[in-house]
């Protein structure tokens, strides 16, 4: 049924209406009664699809840039932190929205703020990224003045324009898929995110074909534009998901003053939200520096790494943003035992997972990174990264839940201090020692070991926290 139809018929709206608050009302119950390893896997495995997908479309990405060239390579790898920092905003107002809306008695109304709001602040960022692209390039040590970054610049130049285009429609996908997210529609927001990635994976692959030689472009602005083209047939696709599927009519009055209100309101929760969000994009600039000193090699090898690293941390990543929707309404009804089952679980399924990961890439580490390049510096930092890398991320993937079911039960300052101390107390300092005493090498040792450490850390707070002697009889993890 349209909503054309259903705004001719009052009756029928409201009796719609009904009936997806019974659905969202059945999913609440069916987190709190049902078998934790199937609620956990029915929460968790579309998402895996789609944040698969998602990650593996900027892999892919990378995957054609190298095909370029070792300069295209190196210059997009520059760009990746910039991604970054636009994704956490992304998530943030994700976050911030979805929050609002399930608070919200009004909610089509609510709905319209939101995006206009999302709208507004994609347009500024991108706006702002735009006019300082090149001094923010500086600060991570692009040197437009070098012979070979000054011949990619101006292809450079033109793929960021189209990705910073895309901003506010990318920005309108990740909102609205935090929103069916908190409506417990998880499959629509896999399908939403697998659709995204799709689009621009046909989209660089038709670019890329023999076909599409004819194109006055070169192979940097064909992956700008097809991200730019995805991003906007996703957008379509998420608003039709959210206006027809969850029955959500965009209604606003920009002047009155509950719009207001709800501008105010989406702005005061952005700040500290955002800025937790931040925090991982500020550490990869930081890295990113501290790589750059070391030569364009080692650069596009770090860019391979930053875009491995997701899809190698999938599940870790996955459930973090489906066991904090286990985990919270589970602590609020005080189901402590199920909490505690749940983490368990999450992390026994990690520990398995890391494992076969990083045996994968250990024993294909080889092949790996002979398909993105055959420059043998490059090729060789990227053999070394994959090799030591991935078995740290068991450790990593501890940390990464344990923060994620802080945030859940509403214990936002240990997750943070935890969040800070890793990036900030040993992953960039580890990197700075290591690149000083051992070049790339070091860096990538130094990265393994802080995680290592950070995850032994974590474990004996853990001890400490849950042992009767500390009287901390809820601790989370006991």
């Amino acid at each position: 049924m349209t909503c054309k139809t259903l705004s001719k018929y009052p009756e029928v709206a409201a009796a719609a209406m009904c009936q997806k608050q019974r659905q969202r009302m059945a999913r609440k119950r069916w987190i709190l009664t049902g078998s934790t390893s199937t609620v956990l896997g029915q929460l968790t495995m579309p998402m895996l699809f789609a944040i698969l997908a998602l990650f593996g479309a900027d892999l892919i990405e990378l995957y054609f840039a190298s095909r370029l060239g070792v300069e295209e390579l190196t210059a997009m790898s520059f760009t990746l932190p910039i991604q970054a920092t636009l994704f956490a905003f992304a998530i943030g107002l994700g976050i911030v929205v979805a929050t609002r809306l399930t608070q919200a008695r009004k909610v089509e109304e609510l709905a319209a703020v939101s995006l206009i709001f999302t709208a507004i602040v994609g347009s500024v960022l991108a706006g702002v990224t735009w006019f300082n692209l090149l001094p923010i390039l500086n600060l991570l040590g692009f040197d437009e003045a070098s012979t070979p970054q000054l011949q990619v610049w101006p292809t450079l130049k033109a793929y960021m324009q189209y990705r910073l285009s895309a901003v506010v429609f990318f920005f309108v996908v990740m909102v609205i898929f935090g929103v069916l997210r908190a409506f417990g529609n998880m499959r629509a927001a896999a399908c939403l995110l697998m659709t995204f990635s799709l689009s621009q994976v046909v989209l660089s692959t038709t670019f890329f074909s023999p076909f599409a030689h004819s194109l006055p472009l070169s192979g940097l602005e064909k992956l700008g534009l097809a991200h730019l083209l995805a991003a906007f047939i996703s957008c379509l696709f998420s608003l039709y998901l959210l206006v027809v599927k969850e029955n959500i009519s965009l209604k606003v009055n920009l002047i009155s003053q509950q719009s207001r209100q709800a501008f105010r309101c989406l702005l005061r929760l952005l700040v500290p939200v955002v800025a937790i969000q931040l925090l991982t994009p500020i550490a990869q600039s930081l890295l990113m520096g501290i790589v750059a000193t070391q030569g364009s090699d080692a650069v596009a090898a770090y860019g391979v790494v930053m875009r491995v690293e997701p899809i190698a941390l999938l599940l870790p990543m996955v459930l973090t943003t489906s066991l904090p929707i286990f985990v919270g309404q589970n602590w609020e009804a005080k189901k402590l035992l199920r909490v505690r089952r749940s983490i368990k679980l999450a992390v026994l399924a990690c520990v398995v997972w890391q494992s076969v990961i990083a045996m994968l890439l250990f024993f294909g580490a080889d092949l790996f990174s002979g398909g993105f390049c055959k420059q043998p510096n490059v090729k060789d930092a990227i053999h070394l990264a994959v090799t030591v890398l991935p078995i740290s991320y068991i450790a990593l993937a501890g940390v990464m839940l344990y923060v994620s079911c802080c945030n859940a039960i509403g214990r936002s300052g240990i997750a943070l201090s935890f969040s800070i101390i890793r990036l900030f107390i040993f992953s960039v300092p580890s990197a700075f020692v290591g690149a000083h005493f051992a070049g790339f090498s070091g860096i990538v040792w130094g990265l393994s070991l802080s995680n290592f450490a950070l995850g032994g850390c974590l474990l004996i707070y853990t001890i400490i926290s849950t042992h009767p002697s500390s009287g901390n009889k809820k601790a989370l993890l006991s």
